[in-house]
């Protein structure tokens, strides 16, 4: 066949897919895909009280700090329609140092999130890989200032929970969300892989509801995560992660109710610890503590938010008993860039060491912290 033969061929073929809609194949019926990036960038200054120096005395700090507000992050999402009801999607999402420009969550390119999954309009959604926590999705939004660094995560880390080799099943009835799943070790790169034969390192169960109807939203969430090593004698820390025939479990509370110019936010957690104790300074095999938070917004005008909490935590068996308040203000230029201050004083009853960035995290036990995080926050 010559050129000309081969363009007259080309042009008949294109001429057929330019006439496919008029044989049934409109434009409305052809699945449809999205890509989408996005991200947030959010860096202050913070300044602390009673910050622990290198001798373990109190002194002040300051410092320039990241992720303040909201962790900075960049990451892609999308989905494609897969035609009768069904849909693909995947969301990698890396979380960043903003200050420094390092990777965060163990040096992971994509630590803060990384699943693909498929959803059906009857069937429910199933998403695998690295997914966040209930805590951390779900009850850590039952707190005016989510998941910010002087919020609830200070009091306890599964607030920010992310675990590696999960499935998650997920099913809406109506304003009512149902959430099953299981990881098959929750960090592998801070605790190393499964031993063949091993069915306990790391493996976390979780389950939760959720409620959103108009004003008012709940949520009721229960979380089991086995220690991450295969020595029995291993230390009740984070750093060594416990041992596996060890469990922490966790069941929590979250409500919130919406009103013209404030929003109310309460809940509470329960502890059992075997595996991971928050502090080190309670004696025994068993931590076990209860936390309660009460807090709220008040929107003041378009561009100022003015947000509360205070927290209070008891550990049972001791004399622990930490209390935390907060107050954030947030002037929006935009949509998509404010200003914030967060101010944060903790209360440290019974020689707790709960410090307003975690507990033993740049604090002295015993002495109470106040702190301030003044900074700018960009999302797009």
């Amino acid at each position: 066949m010559n050129i000309h033969h081969r363009l007259g061929a080309a042009g008949c073929l294109a001429a057929a897919c330019l006439a496919l809609p008029s044989l049934g194949f409109g434009q409305s019926q052809i699945p449809s895909s999205s890509v989408k990036l996005y991200g947030i960038v959010d860096t202050g200054v913070e300044y602390l009280t009673n910050a622990a120096n290198v001798g373990g005395k109190a002194t002040s700090l300051t410092r320039m700090t990241p992720g303040n507000m909201s962790g900075s992050r960049w990451g892609v999402t999308g989905n494609e329609d897969l035609g009768g009801g069904s849909s693909s999607f995947f969301l990698l999402e890396s979380g960043f140092a903003s200050d420094t420009g390092a990777m965060l969550q163990g040096n992971r390119l994509f630590g803060r999130l990384s699943y693909v999954g498929l959803a059906d309009k009857d069937l429910g959604t199933v998403s695998v890989g690295r997914i966040g926590g209930l805590f951390l999705d779900w009850v850590s939004k039952f707190n005016p200032l989510n998941n910010a660094v002087y919020a609830i995560k200070m009091m306890d880390p599964a607030f920010s929970d992310r675990l590696d080799k999960t499935v998650r099943y997920q099913q809406k009835f109506g304003p009512v969300t149902t959430v099953l799943q299981y990881s098959m070790g929750y960090d592998n790169v801070a605790y190393g892989a499964q031993p063949a034969g091993d069915n306990l390192k790391g493996r976390v169960m979780e389950a939760g509801v959720l409620y959103e109807g108009g004003d008012f939203g709940a949520t009721l969430v229960y979380d089991q995560k086995n220690g991450q090593t295969t020595n029995p004698a291993a230390a009740m820390t984070t750093a060594v992660g416990g041992y596996e025939g060890n469990t922490d479990r966790r069941l929590g509370l979250g409500l919130s109710y919406k009103m013209d110019k404030v929003d109310l936010f309460g809940g509470y957690r329960y502890l059992n610890s075997q595996a991971i104790h928050l502090t080190a300074l309670t004696k025994g095999p068993v931590q076990a503590s209860s936390l309660l938070w009460f807090g709220s917004t008040y929107r003041a005008t378009q561009q100022l938010q003015f947000s509360g909490t205070a927290m209070y935590q008891k550990f049972y068996g001791s004399n622990l008993a930490p209390m935390s308040f907060q107050v954030d203000m947030d002037y929006f230029l935009s949509k998509r860039t404010d200003l914030y201050i967060n101010t944060g004083y903790v209360i440290n009853r019974g020689g707790s060491d709960l410090g307003l960035n975690g507990f033993a995290s740049s604090v002295v036990a015993g002495h109470n912290q106040f702190g301030t995080q003044i900074g700018i926050r960009h999302t797009f």
